[in-house]
């Protein structure tokens, strides 16, 4: 019985730190460009409950956005992974949860949307924007 209420702990504690990344992740992130050449441009990117991903461009003269799917993958002993899928070829794919608090996300992508690394290297460095 002891070995069994340990088995049934574990996995409620690490069912529930997935979870924990996921209500950190949820809410509205500004992107942070990391290139001088795309000056002028905001994107926003909202993380909904329901998996849903919305990004928003703003630039000077117009406004676009798009819709994706996300989901994180925790495992035991393993970085947390998020993996973001129909928003553009550029930015699918699965990313490294590098740093993920009240103020910052940053990502690391390791993997292309078709499971390939070659070429996936992809920082993105959001702050958390205040409602």
């Amino acid at each position: 019985m002891n070995k069994w209420s340990i088995i049934i702990s574990l996995f409620v504690l690490f069912s529930s730190c997935k979870k924990h990344v996921e209500n950190k992740l949820l809410g509205t992130w500004h992107y942070y460009y990391l290139s001088a050449a795309d000056t002028g441009i905001t994107q926003l990117w909202t993380f909904n409950n329901s998996s849903e991903l919305i990004r928003v461009i703003h630039r000077q003269d117009s406004l676009f956005y798009d819709t994706a799917t996300w989901k994180v993958d925790k495992k035991f002993a393993e970085p947390s992974l998020l993996e973001i899928s129909g928003l553009d070829g550029y930015f699918d794919g699965t990313y490294q949860i590098l740093k993920l608090n009240k103020k910052f996300l940053y990502l690391q992508r390791t993997s292309l949307f078709n499971g390939s690394s070659n070429g996936a290297f992809l920082r993105l460095e959001f702050a958390k924007e205040s409602l």
